[in-house]
């Protein structure tokens, strides 16, 4: 399946809608990479907050960046392109929120995750997201625009 750009632009839209109803002011907001940069970046311009990317990528070139906010966010927003199998955003806040030997000072804040997709056979539903779908039972995969753009369809 592809997403396109329009599509892509109108979940941003749809996303900083729902943040804005449920009145959650993002103090920071963290692109998780790769997928995550695109919306991110578009969301921080749209709250007008500071962008922080964090490499954290299980899947196609592992690396893990370990990330924390700092002392003076109260509230966080973590966004990725997708929740597929909720392991990226459930390590994430399994660090940021459990106590951890390596940090002597455990941050207290309002985390919160939102994504573009959401496949809704994962056990980790975010807080924000546009459009859901069983991505596992109908053996879905999505192209996001950012990704293989030069094979999308025009």
């Amino acid at each position: 399946m592809w997403y396109n750009w329009k599509e892509m632009r109108r979940d941003v839209n749809v996303l900083c809608r729902e943040i804005i109803l449920d009145k959650f002011d993002p103090q920071v907001i963290v692109g998780v990479s790769r997928g995550g940069l695109v919306p991110g970046v578009m969301m921080s311009h749209w709250f007008n907050r500071p962008f922080k990317p964090v490499r954290a990528a299980l899947r196609d070139f592992v690396e893990w960046e370990d990330y924390l906010p700092r002392k003076t966010d109260e509230r966080v927003l973590i966004v990725d392109d997708i929740c597929d199998s909720g392991e990226t955003f459930h390590k994430i806040k399994s660090y940021i929120t459990k106590p951890n030997i390596k940090i002597p000072l455990q941050i207290e804040c309002d985390v919160r995750f939102a994504s573009l997709w959401w496949n809704n056979e994962c056990d980790f539903e975010p807080h924000y997201y546009a459009q859901e779908m069983a991505k596992d039972s109908t053996n879905t995969w999505i192209h996001f625009a950012w990704e293989n753009w030069w094979n999308a369809p025009v």
